[in-house]
């Protein structure tokens, strides 16, 4: 499944990983709060996903994932270290799109990153009832 590719993706990032998950000229069109942009072709993704978690360390809470006719869906919840000592939280949407084994174009949707303070005021005003 593409998930467990994904997931190891995300845990190490490493460019064969990222390689192993992408085709050559993929396309991310990513939707982060308050922006959109979008980076094409292995290095620009491979050089994206270093900005994106600059001190590495991703552990993915959980991962879901719908597979559909065109690819699949994917739905993290993961942590990441801040470069402080401590942890920042983000959920992301992926909807993948995939020429056999490859993604070739992915739309993300990511809810920008909480820290401590965050998710406390998150945990107190809103609980979840469906984690």
């Amino acid at each position: 499944m593409l998930a467990d590719r994904f997931r190891k993706l995300m845990e190490t990032l490493d460019p064969a990983a990222i390689e192993d998950v992408y085709a050559p000229d993929a396309l991310i069109d990513a939707n982060v709060p308050s922006w959109r942009f979008q980076v094409k072709g292995l290095d620009a993704i491979i050089a994206q996903y270093g900005r994106w978690f600059p001190h590495g360390g991703v552990k993915l809470v959980s991962i879901r994932e719908w597979p559909a006719e065109f690819g699949s869906v994917v739905e993290t919840t993961q942590t990441e270290p801040d470069g402080k000592g401590s942890e920042l939280f983000s959920r992301q949407l992926h909807v993948m799109f995939t020429d056999g084994d490859k993604v070739t174009r992915q739309m993300l949707y990511c809810t920008g990153t909480w820290d401590a303070d965050t998710r406390e005021r998150q945990a107190r005003e809103a609980p979840m009832y469906d984690p």
